[in-house]
């Protein structure tokens, strides 16, 4: 890894550590201080929206595991959410605790992630893109169809609000913001150790070259169902929290459009990068929000222009993941490690990476 000059790993948890220099303590500062002045200063709207952001970003980080990391595709993103909304709405109606309902939710979502990862030991490419859109289908289909009695189908299904110790009810968006909020560190920092595990290693190694990586003695099975399984436990921990934050889940708020904007999500921020999954979730999600409020403000003074904005959205997406794919293809997160390069070699441009 590229340090800046003058850092030097002295010993080996120093070489191993996240927060590695100064400029690292600096950036979670900063971060910490915005997130604490939104919560002091920001109204339902501005947290709503945080809260939104927050919940995607945990629900994109399942999916650069399996996109980023393992080198494997998935358009059902969506539909593993689903998943775990619905099963921690059925538990906590029926008495579970919200922590381990949203717990059992995630692992529900990565085992049936397991079922339909299967095909991907055989199939790579636009066959295992035809099986996950196939699972998005079957998924949405089988709770507003099948299990009715439990999910009621196309009416939604409740869910409560988060309770703990004290009978502390998790019912405002300023609290959910520190939920969210919450579970979003630990979702990243465990990401981001995911990387330097063994099995992090291996599914790099599978990204770039499978067949080097089984000459190797590494198990594709083995690590491609294991990527299949963190990225719908991923999904299903995100859809619960979006659940609960809702107080109700409906299975079109799934869709494939949904399962869309997680694949823009990773465009738009960098393939493998972490911090591309927090620029591609808060670039768009807050284009989509400018689009609304403009949108909004425009058919007051203009009525008739609500069948003009109505396809917006959908061209807006498709503009932005086109002029990335042209002029960015290695998305946000590639213009950020350009910046930092020329800041730690700044005034002197001749100290490139080695």
């Amino acid at each position: 890894m590229y340090l800046p000059p003058g850092t030097f790993n002295e010993t080996y948890e120093k070489d191993m550590a996240i927060i590695r220099h100064k400029e690292h303590w600096t950036l979670i500062i900063v971060l910490a201080v915005v997130c604490f002045l939104l919560y002091l200063f920001g109204n339902n709207y501005i947290l709503g929206i945080t809260n939104l952001i927050g919940i995607s970003i945990i629900s994109a980080l399942g999916l650069q595991i399996l996109m980023g990391f393992a080198g494997q595709i998935s358009v059902a993103q969506a539909a593993f959410m689903a998943v775990g909304a619905y099963a921690s709405a059925i538990l906590a109606t029926n008495g579970v605790p919200f922590w381990f309902s949203i717990i059992a939710a995630s692992l529900m979502s990565g085992t049936i992630g397991l079922v339909f990862g299967w095909p991907s030991i055989r199939i790579t490419g636009f066959y295992l893109v035809m099986s996950t859109f196939a699972a998005q289908f079957i998924i949405i289909y089988a709770i507003n169809n099948v299990f009715t009695n439990l999910t009621r189908g196309t009416l939604g299904h409740p869910a409560p609000i988060p309770r703990f110790f004290w009978n502390f009810s998790v019912n405002t968006e300023r609290k959910w913001f520190i939920l969210i909020i919450f579970i979003l560190a630990i979702a990243t920092l465990t990401t981001a150790n995911l990387k330097r595990t063994k099995g992090g290693r291996a599914l790099i190694a599978i990204r770039d070259n499978a067949l080097a990586a089984e000459v190797m003695g590494i198990s594709l099975w083995r690590y491609k169902l294991l990527a299949f399984f963190l990225c719908c436990s991923y999904a299903g921990m995100a859809g619960a929290l979006y659940a609960h934050w809702q107080g109700s889940v409906v299975g079109e708020a799934f869709d494939l459009m949904q399962s869309i904007w997680f694949l823009g999500y990773l465009i738009v921020g960098g393939m493998g990068s972490i911090p591309g999954c927090y620029f591609g979730v808060i670039l768009i999600i807050l284009l989509q929000e400018g689009l609304t409020q403009f949108s909004s403000v425009l058919v007051g003074v203009y009525p008739k222009a609500t069948s003009l904005i109505a396809p917006t959205k959908p061209i807006l997406f498709g503009v932005i993941v086109a002029l990335f794919l042209i002029f960015e293809p290695k998305g946000l997160a590639h213009r950020w490690e350009s910046f930092k390069t020329y800041y730690r070699s700044w005034p002197y441009p001749y100290i490139t990476k080695d």
